[in-house]
């Protein structure tokens, strides 16, 4: 079965960068062949194509706050994730690799995104 990672927008928050660049490790890189990505306001515009996708697949969300954005649109569409990950919770248990800011994550948001990509794949029997 397809996997499907979704992150927030996190619009200017360093917190949404950090699951965007960590969803892009997974759907841009060696494991693309197994993870991809769709875009999260076609879920909220109820876009066809993106709901089957949803309801089709292993559906990971990685969220940067407590409104759970992608994981509360999965839903709205039908689907349940198989994985929920809040960033600051990984980042709890990294307190080293904080992101710097949004504009630049520096290599502490890189290693929170390396840390996330890492709880998918052992999730996700890759690794």
């Amino acid at each position: 079965m397809k996997k499907v990672v979704i992150p927030c927008s996190g619009i200017g928050k360093a917190f949404g960068a950090v699951a965007r660049e960590a969803t892009y490790l997974l759907a841009d890189a060696e494991y693309s062949d197994t993870f991809r990505t769709i875009c999260l306001p076609l879920l909220m515009t109820d876009d066809e194509e993106s709901k089957q996708i949803v309801l089709e697949s292993d559906v990971y969300t990685i969220d940067g706050c407590p409104k759970k954005c992608a994981s509360v649109l999965v839903r709205h569409a039908g689907g349940n994730p198989v994985m929920e990950i809040m960033t600051p919770k990984v980042l709890a248990n990294n307190k080293e690799h904080k992101p710097e800011t949004v504009l630049d994550i520096g290599d502490g948001g890189r290693h929170l995104a390396d840390d996330i990509m890492r709880i998918i794949l052992n999730h996700g029997g890759i690794e």
